[in-house]
């Protein structure tokens, strides 16, 4: 008798290990029907072979979609290797369990059995399967939008994998991490995760990790509006992706560079693009995410070209399968997009309805660029009051000024003085106040460096050189072009462009300009702003994201003094005093090869470092104060209280000036919105989030930017939860929840 269990014994242990030789080789009908044919076997055979078959063929039965079978066999191979103690089978079953569980979209059991594996993992020793069950559990947070769970176990799971030694697994880990960071609007963070996972899976020579790596870091580029590298990474990846074969990554490729070009405005190169991610999407992955999120793609370009009907169809398609699917992010853009056509068919109803609803499920995703893109659509929006509208593009703002998102806050700089204008003049509230003149054209500083520069530009003004000012996001650079232009030359013309917000091909013909007939639709003559600035000033901002093509043609006609508008061969004499301007490194896109050598230092000659705000804190009071003179908020020799100075200065101002003078066009709104509001008391409210936040504490920071907008909306409303809560566009039993939870007492602020 024993000797015929032992064969028995035996033979389930062949019997095994013939089964995981078929699902390694992803024979799943084959590995179905071996276990079916031996399934009366299994009973008599001990506890760990046993477990062992059922627990391969419940892998295959869930590869095969049959969740229900693979979940009874599963739990059965749970109990019979339960029974033969707390073994690392027994943790691998528990894997399994989670995976089918997840699939079935039961979250929290399929958590529990990974924390189970993982433990087992744990005591046994096992960190490699400790490794896999923290990624495995990391990816079912992340897939819950639970970034702060995701981000913990994916930290526990580095340190394991540095214990391993293995640099897959570290590269693949930092690749979750930086795109986890991408989704809670650390962009810097992301692309530093992001880039060492490049590096890393670059020297194991893993081809798709790196193909992986950098459509996630291309898609990081997108979002921050760094249009021109994130192309680079994309076309990088691309060439991975040729070289693996996957045509999932080259779906998801072709989407992300359909994104890219219709926020260059590129719409018919954005269309291909997203036609093919289409098409192939629905070869490779029919009635999926993959080609809903095409479709959602589609519905923006279509959007954005004024085809309504169009966008409204591919929002249809592709709404059922991504609620399906819980694409919380992609569900949250489509209810944006319904607003937006709602709005545009003057439906303010539904469109309120939409916009709201896109705000509530964004707001609770936790992915802070969707949710800024749809706090810009909501304040774009007609279906909202002023004051609605001042609320989204300020949350909006918070959003694209942490990250230095320069077109976005030019943007929104102009829809937030638009929506300022519709609230009326303060004249009639304040007509005791007479605001002082201040010199429009001056660029106001006490820096002794900023100075220095001033005093150089008469000098510099007779050269034919051209001047490059450098310097972060919002110090002034457009500003201290202007003053340049009245003190060099103020009688002639002064012409300014943004190189990184026009397509390639439209800021080709706005710089050097057209001859009626040179193409398709050049119906009169162009003279273009070389010639439209001769005998004045030629301002070109952003002047890194100048394609190479036009930096070829910029040279040429920095060194011949002329320009050759399109469609004609003669060409016109200039005498125009070029200024450029960049927040980016040159150097550093020289060495990339993005910017041409001979340019950089044909421009770089001469060089206006601008520091930051933080670094000249001098200049805070007098900008405060010409700000708020501007607005009528101070009164002819009238004083800023000194706790309001006091406030400013202790700022950093990551978005320099630009921001400083966003916070008084804030302060100056809540004044009008708040009868008698005291503008120190007002101000508190303005600089609650920006306190310096503890390290690694996103979560808390997002709290207290909750805080804020809610002492907002109270302060606005008299302490009234009902209006408060019309204008943030949530429920009062909202309000008053959060107010209990963030302890906010209206009543000690009035």
């Amino acid at each position: 008798m024993k000797k015929t269990v032992n064969a028995g014994s035996e033979f389930c242990l062949a019997m095994a290990h013939y089964l995981e030789s078929l699902m390694a080789k992803r024979d799943l009908t084959g590995a179905v029907r071996y276990y079916e044919s031996n399934r009366s076997i299994i009973d008599s055979a001990d506890d760990l072979s046993a477990g062992s078959i059922l627990r391969s063929a419940a892998e295959a039965y869930a590869s095969l979609s049959d969740h229900k079978t693979a979940l009874r066999l599963v739990r059965v191979a749970q109990s019979r290797l339960a029974e033969a103690g707390d073994t690392t089978i027994l943790a691998d079953t528990f894997i399994t369990l989670g995976n089918i569980l997840r699939n079935m979209g039961e979250l929290k059991e399929a958590e529990k059995a990974f924390r189970d594996a993982e433990s087992i993992y744990r005591r046994n020793d096992g960190i490699e399967g400790q490794s896999r069950a923290l990624n495995l559990l990391a990816g079912l947070f992340f897939r819950q939008n639970d970034f702060k769970n995701a981000l913990s176990v994916l930290m526990d799971a580095i340190e394991i994998a540095r214990k391993l030694n293995d640099n897959k697994k570290l590269a693949f880990m930092l690749g979750n991490i930086g795109r986890i960071y991408t989704f809670t609007g650390n962009f810097a963070e992301a692309k530093k995760r992001l880039r060492l996972n490049i590096d890393l899976s670059t020297g194991l020579d893993d081809v798709l990790e790196v193909s992986r790596a950098c459509l996630s870091l291309g898609y990081v580029h997108i979002q921050e509006g760094d249009y021109s590298q994130a192309e680079i990474i994309l076309n990088q990846a691309h060439r991975h992706i040729t070289e693996t074969g996957d045509d999932r990554d080259e779906v998801i490729y072709f989407t992300y560079m359909g994104e890219l070009n219709y926020r260059q405005r590129r719409y018919q190169q954005s269309q291909t693009n997203l036609e093919q991610a289409l098409r192939l999407a629905k070869k490779v992955a029919p009635g999926t995410t993959l080609v809903a999120t095409a479709q959602r793609h589609l519905a923006e370009l279509f959007v954005r070209t004024g085809n309504l009907r169009l966008a409204r169809r591919q929002v249809n398609l592709a709404m059922p399968v991504l609620k399906d699917a819980d694409s919380v992010v992609e569900v949250g853009a489509l209810w944006k997009i319904n607003g937006i056509l709602a709005d545009a068919n003057s439906r303010h109803s539904e469109a309120e309805i939409a916009f709201c609803k896109a705000l509530d499920i964004l707001d609770g995703s936790g992915v802070r660029f969707e949710t800024a893109d749809a706090l810009l659509a909501a304040g774009c929006s007609k279906s909202f009051d002023s004051r609605k509208r001042l609320t989204y593009l300020f949350r909006a703002e918070e959003f694209y000024v942490s990250n230095g998102m320069d077109l976005k806050l030019e943007e929104i700089s102009k829809l937030i003085n638009s929506a300022e204008v519709s609230l009326g003049s303060p004249a009639d509230r304040h007509t005791e106040r007479q605001p002082e003149t201040s010199e429009k054209t001056d660029y106001l500083t006490l820096c002794p460096e900023i100075l220095r520069y001033k005093k150089q530009i008469p000098l510099i003004g007779g050269s034919d050189i051209p001047v490059l000012l450098t310097g972060e996001t919002g110090v002034g650079k457009d500003h201290l072009a202007r003053y340049f232009h009245t003190m060099v030359r103020p009688e002639g013309p002064f012409q300014a462009i943004n190189c990184a917000s026009l397509p390639d091909t439209l800021l080709e013909s706005e710089l050097f300009g057209f001859n009626k007939g040179a193409f398709t639709g050049a119906t009169d003559d162009k003279p273009g702003l070389f010639v439209a600035a001769n005998n004045g000033v030629l301002f070109l901002d952003e002047i890194g994201d100048l394609p190479l093509l036009l930096q070829s043609k910029l040279l040429r006609v920095l060194d011949n003094r002329k320009v050759m508008p399109l469609g004609t061969t003669k060409e016109v004499d200039l005498d125009v005093k070029l200024l450029a301007a960049t927040n980016r490194r040159l150097e550093e896109m020289v060495e990339s090869g993005t910017f041409r050598r001979d340019l950089y230092f044909r421009l770089g000659g001469i060089t206006f470092h601008l520091p930051p705000l933080r670094e000249r804190k001098e200049d805070i009071p007098l900008l405060l104060r010409h700000f708020m003179l501007n607005h009528k908020m101070l009164a002819k020799g009238e004083e800023i209280p000194p706790e309001l100075v006091h406030q400013f200065v202790q700022y950093d101002w990551p978005g320099n000036i630009r921001e400083l003078a966003n916070k008084v066009k804030r302060l100056y709104i809540m004044a009008q919105l708040v009868a008698d509001g005291d503008l120190v008391e007002l101000s508190r409210t303005i600089f609650i989030q920006e306190a310096p936040p503890i390290k690694n504490s996103l979560f808390g920071r997002v709290e207290e930017f909750e805080r804020k907008l809610l002492m907002e909306a109270l302060l606005a409303t008299h302490g009234n939860k009902s209006e408060a809560a019309k204008i943030l566009g949530i429920h009062e039993s909202t309000i008053r929840t959060k107010m209990k939870r963030l302890a906010i007492n209206i009543d000690a602020y009035h």
